[in-house]
């Protein structure tokens, strides 16, 4: 077991290691981290392993240098709460930016490869397999760059099966093999809420091969990670679990989404109230409360893409039954994304020339994410009908939404200043993100500002149907009967 290998190492043991791996890494303390990728993941992980741990000098490369120059400059290229303000702290005492690769792989012991895993566009799998070019090309580059050093490399963010073993595969066939140990690091933290689950997580997952040089490795990132994380929340496991963990979680998540949109459907033909559903059913312990809200559909970099993943790993190992389960989950969402949409255009029966206000473009509140966002599908579908649309969303851009919406003609598209200047004189206002602000909107005001009659069509369970009603909106409300509009 890794403690058994740990507890008998002594310096006869380090044969399947190398004396160099070991003489660098065997309980001697982890002073120079590098991370490759100034995404969202890479940079929030390493801004708190930063603050966490002053005496530690962490370097961060991208090969956007629009990126690493917002960075240095102290705008961030994505919204987090939190995040700017801590970098703003850390920067240029142990936290760099660059664009250098060279210098960030030279300078470090352990390099963090924080990038994203697309689908494959085209060829055997396009839409559903995993593009691992991008993870092949770094361990290349890190090899490349190394010049002969020992490196621990830790694969991080959402990793397909087989990440790891395709990077090693790499190392070993660009550099020496015995000069490199592929570690896995899932990030479990939430968007949104990156700073608290990263100081604090309730437990984090570190994959390795159980090899001596392996446990070597486990065991200097887990002292890096027990500055601030209690060692019983750092569970072990090896290299092939830790990467399926990721990809089961996920997938869980979007089946729960799922679950609870299913339920929503019936809910509006049934008259029951999928608030009051939800709260019975997640007050059971076994059950939990967790992802039981109503939305329009599954959005966000990971979920779906991690479920398209998961249907083609159990396609190729033969497990079409395993496979049609995971799909299922998948057409759900887009049940619900399309009866969302039906809804609209069943409800307001004309939306051609008609002013809609759109509040909310991110997939979530607290991110600047709009990738695969509910609000994609739901903007095309009513500019398809002929809608001028009016968007207003605090942190996504302009150039987001435009280049979301792509091809379509811009006088039908305007970008609001505020939620209150996109639901003025509209014929309808559509939530759909939860953002908070929304929930202090003056309604009684926004009612009275909106071309009658005023539809109000709510994806998030934001307002009270009955009050609502009352101020004179026509009122659709995902999991919840529908008797005014």
């Amino acid at each position: 077991s890794r403690s058994s290998l740990l507890s008998t190492m002594g310096s006869d043991s380090f044969s399947s290691a190398t004396d160099e791996f070991a003489k660098l890494f065997h309980e001697k303390p982890i002073k120079r981290v590098g991370c490759l990728g100034a995404g969202h993941v890479g940079v929030s992980m390493i801004a708190v392993m930063a603050k966490k741990m002053p005496d530690v000098q962490f370097m961060i490369f991208d090969d956007n240098p629009a990126v690493v120059c917002a960075c240095q400059s102290g705008q961030l290229p994505f919204y987090e709460p939190g995040m700017q303000d801590l970098i703003d702290s850390l920067r240029g005492k142990n936290l760099h930016f660059t664009s250098s690769i060279q210098s960030t792989v030279q300078s470090s012991q352990v390099i963090f490869v924080c990038i994203n895993t697309p689908l494959k566009t085209s060829g055997v799998g396009s839409g559903r397999a995993a593009d691992l070019s991008g993870w092949e090309n770094m361990a290349r580059r890190i090899a490349e760059n190394s010049q002969g050093e020992c490196k621990i490399v830790v694969e991080c963010s959402t990793i397909p099966v087989t990440t790891g073993e395709t990077m090693r595969k790499v190392l070993h066939a660009v550099g020496d093999a015995a000069k490199y140990e592929v570690l896995c690091f899932p990030s479990f933290y939430r968007g949104g809420t990156a700073l608290v689950d990263l100081e604090s997580p309730t437990r984090v997952l570190l994959g390795a091969h159980d090899t001596p040089a392996g446990v070597i490795a486990s065991e200097a990132i887990t002292k890096l990670l027990s500055n601030w994380i209690p060692r019983e929340r750092i569970v072990h496991s090896n290299l092939w679990s830790a990467e399926l963990s990721k990809l089961a979680q996920n997938a869980m998540k979007a089946q729960r989404i799922s679950s609870t949109n299913a339920v929503s459907a019936l809910c509006e033909r049934t008259g029951a109230d999928l608030t009051e559903v939800m709260r019975v059913v997640g007050s059971d312990s076994r059950i939990g409360a967790g992802y039981l809200r109503s939305c329009p559909g599954i959005g966000g970099p990971t979920l779906l893409s991690n479920l398209a993943m998961l249907v083609y790993l159990c396609e190729s190992l033969q497990l079409a039954e395993t496979a049609e389960y995971w799909r299922m989950v998948m057409k759900m969402n887009e049940y619900q994304k399309k009866r969302f949409c039906d809804n609209i255009v069943n409800t307001m029966v004309n939306i051609k020339n008609k002013k809609i206000a759109i509040l909310g473009f991110a997939y979530k509140s607290d991110t600047s994410d709009a990738r695969e966002s509910p609000a994609i599908e739901i903007c095309k579908t009513l500019l398809d009908e002929g809608g001028k649309l009016a968007i207003y969303d605090p942190q996504v851009s302009v150039e987001v939404i435009a280049n979301n919406l792509n091809g379509y003609h811009p006088l039908q598209i305007t970008h609001a200043r505020s939620a209150e200047d996109a639901i003025k004189d509209a014929h309808a206002a559509i939530f759909v993100t939860e953002w908070p602000e929304f929930s202090k909107i003056d309604m009684r005001l926004a009612c009275a500002s909106m071309a009658k009659p005023p539809f109000l069509f709510d994806s998030r369970g934001l307002f009270d149907v009955e009050e609502m009603e009352r101020l004179g909106f026509q009122v659709y409300r995902i999991g919840k009967s529908n008797r005014s509009a």
